[in-house]
């Protein structure tokens, strides 16, 4: 998911490792109900469910990634092809795999009627999902979908976001790319608050662009500013200031999680998700200007970051997986009652990451190498 221009940075990796972790753990264990009993249980639940905000740190990743892969390009006469030929091989073939096991699992008996059919069943329409608007259709019916493609609605998003950008990246200077940034930024969440008081419309103030671009926007605010050679020593000069900024936004999210608060609450669709795209923007620039600090060499941790990179896999895939086998061994959908179902829950993560590095050597990284024939140049 890196440009060839430049290589890999660990640490990034290791913060897309922190963003799939806490999606996987909000999905295994912060919204599954269990036997419960114990205070330690709640409190570890209660925290694991504040894991939604693994999109958000996706988003500002992606919008850095995708803004600084435009910026460099942006007066390339091949700019457009590029970048479009990369994302397709990149996005599209796994994406189009999940599809097909979409389609053919919800035909196998027992697998598609279980939990109530809400796995394969609901009233966003399957053409949707097809053309990466399933997020829009979502809004419109007012449903989540099916429990199957759940994770997508933020693909759509990602989609229609690179639709957009290259344009506004190709028609206007770096610093005026960061200006329109900060004025997203600003209206994203009044937008979001339009939709929750004034649409009545939960699903809107979640799963649209515009209402969710502020997390894109902010890692693209990120790519500019890292690129502004007469800003960065300034910026550099800030650590103190990024490093306060960073343990008071770690204080907060621990003061979320003991407060259980939900991805649609008022407090997240108003400047919640804001503040928290602010706050993974801030630890996106610190790992950039600072990459020989300790945190960054904890976020460069090989394991975490080897995550990090098959960590497209293993969010597409990781609650398919998790359904199928709990369907194996209990005909049941996820529910944490007794060790038994505990350990296939474990079973599941570990079968995921086992499918993920695999996808990666013999399935995505040949179609990253290829779709990077297509050159910028």
């Amino acid at each position: 998911m890196n440009s060839t221009a430049s290589p890999r940075i660990a640490a990034l990796d290791g913060l897309r490792g922190i963003a799939i972790l806490l999606v996987v753990g909000c999905h295994y264990y912060g919204s599954v109900p269990t036997a419960g009993g114990s205070a330690a249980n709640d409190f570890l639940r209660g925290a694991a469910g504040l894991g939604f905000s693994g999109v958000d740190l996706f988003f500002v990743l992606s919008g850095f990634l995708i803004g600084g892969i435009l910026l460099d390009h942006r007066a390339s006469p091949r700019l457009l092809p590029a970048f479009y030929a990369r994302r397709l091989c990149r996005i599209v073939p796994l994406y189009l795999l999940l599809l097909a096991s979409f389609l053919v699992c919800r035909m196998i008996p027992g697998l598609g009627t279980i939990n109530r059919g809400t796995y394969f069943v609901s009233a966003v329409p399957t053409w949707t999902y097809f053309a990466f608007v399933q997020n829009i259709a979502m809004t419109w019916t007012r449903d989540i979908g099916p429990y199957w493609l759940g994770a997508t609605w933020s693909l759509a998003v990602e989609e229609q976001f690179y639709l957009v950008m290259p344009f506004v990246i190709r028609q206007l200077p770096p610093r005026q790319v960061a200006a329109a940034c900060v004025a997203v930024i600003v209206l994203s969440p009044l937008l979001r608050l339009n939709a929750l008081y004034s649409a009545h419309n939960a699903f809107a103030a979640l799963f649209l662009l515009l209402t969710r671009a502020d997390g894109l926007l902010w890692g693209v605010l990120c790519a500019c500013l890292i690129r502004d050679a007469a800003l960065r020593p300034a910026l550099q000069r800030l650590g103190p200031l990024l490093g306060g900024l960073i343990a008071c936004g770690a204080i907060a999210f621990g003061l979320l999680a003991v407060r259980h608060v939900s991805a649609d609450s008022p407090a997240m669709l108003g400047w919640g998700y804001s503040l928290l795209s602010a706050w993974f923007a801030v630890i996106v620039l610190a790992v950039l200007l600072f990459p020989g600090a300790g945190a960054s060499g904890l976020l460069a941790w090989r394991p975490l970051a080897a995550t990090g990179v098959i960590s497209y896999f293993v969010y597409l895939f990781h609650t398919p997986i998790w359904y199928v086998l709990h369907w194996l061994f209990f005909a049941l959908p996820p529910l944490h009652l007794n060790w038994q179902a505990a350990a296939v829950t474990v079973l599941a993560l570990f079968t995921t990451l086992a499918l993920a590095l695999i996808s990666w050597r013999w399935f995505e990284g040949p179609l990253l190498r290829l779709g990077h024939r297509v050159s910028y140049e």
